[in-house]
């Protein structure tokens, strides 16, 4: 099963959201998050090639706060209820190893890292 695009600007909300967390984030750090995102969802099958460079123009154009990311991710995951189900961990575990990625976890991130785990859980009901 190819996911949507929808599937992906759900994930790439979600990065947004995860990096501003923390505070600002510089240029080549928005490569790097990108990239291992790129690497950590690499086995799901889809038509949309070309994640981590979405990934990165979406942190070009967005001016949200990473709570307006978070929950325009969720609205786009929740259109996509049966890739959120078949996905669910594979999304928690890249995004559980992607903010201790810097070798430091924000309380902020394992805010959102537990509200993303609700938040899935009731899309894959």
């Amino acid at each position: 099963m190819l996911v949507s695009r929808q599937f992906w600007d759900g994930i790439g909300g979600l990065v947004y959201a995860f990096a501003k967390a923390d505070g600002t984030i510089g240029e080549e750090e928005i490569k790097a998050f990108a990239e291992r995102v790129e690497a950590g969802f690499e086995r799901i099958p889809t038509n949309f090639p070309h994640r981590a460079q979405a990934v990165y123009e979406l942190f070009s154009s967005l001016g949200y706060t990473p709570e307006q990311a978070y929950q325009e991710a969720i609205k786009h995951l929740a259109a996509v209820r049966d890739e959120v189900r078949r996905y669910r961990f594979d999304i928690l575990t890249i995004f559980r190893e992607v903010i201790r990625a810097d070798g430091k976890v924000h309380p902020y991130e394992e805010i959102f890292l537990r509200k993303l785990d609700e938040d899935l859980a009731k899309i894959a009901e």
